[in-house]
C-alpha cells in the first residue's frame, strides 16, 4: 500500500468554481428579495396596527365618558348611509381627530353614534391613513353601550 499514487485530477477545476458561485449569487439574491417583501410586509402591518391601537383609544374615550358625552363626531367625515369614512373629507373634516404623524403616516380618527334608544347606544370608530401609494385604508371597530344606572 505504501507508495501507491491516486490517479486522476484532484480538486476543482476554474470552470466548476464559478458555476457554483453563480449559483450561490442567484441564491443570495432570492434571499435579499425574500427580505425586502418581509421588510414591506412589516411596514404595512405596522400602519394597522397603529390605526387598530388608535380606534380602541377612541372606543376606550367612550367607555369612560358620561353618557350625554357620547357623541358622533363631524359628519362630514363619515358617511351615514353606507356607514363607510369619506376620505376626501377627512383631512379637513370638523371634528375629526387628527393623531399625530406616527412613523411618517398621519391618521384619522371619526366615529358616529346611533342612539338605538334612551338607554342603548351603538358606536362605531374608523381610523383611517393612506399608503406610499396615495390609497386609504381604514380600521373600524363597532360597539354597543348600555346606560348604566338611572335613566
Amino acid at each position: 500500500m505504501a507508495g501507491t499514487r491516486l490517479s486522476g485530477k484532484e480538486g476543482f477545476s476554474l470552470l466548476e468554481v464559478l458555476i457554483s458561485l453563480a449559483i450561490l449569487a442567484v441564491g443570495l439574491l432570492a434571499l435579499a428579495m425574500f427580505q425586502i417583501t418581509a421588510i414591506k410586509g412589516n411596514a404595512v402591518a405596522s400602519r394597522w396596527t397603529v390605526a387598530t391601537q388608535l380606534s380602541q383609544d377612541q372606543m376606550e374615550s367612550f367607555r369612560r365618558a358620561d353618557w350625554g358625552n357620547i357623541v358622533s363626531s363631524n359628519s362630514s367625515g363619515f358617511d351615514t348611509g353606507t356607514m363607510q369614512p369619506v376620505y376626501t373629507a377627512l383631512p379637513a373634516a370638523a371634528g375629526a381627530t387628527f393623531a399625530d404623524n406616527v412613523s411618517g403616516v398621519n391618521y384619522y380618527t371619526v366615529y358616529h353614534v346611533n342612539n338605538n334608544s334612551s338607554t342603548f347606544k351603538t358606536i362605531t370608530v374608523w381610523t383611517c391613513w393612506k399608503d406610499n401609494l396615495e390609497k386609504w385604508h381604514n380600521v373600524m371597530l363597532t360597539t354597543q353601550r348600555a346606560r348604566m344606572g338611572g335613566v
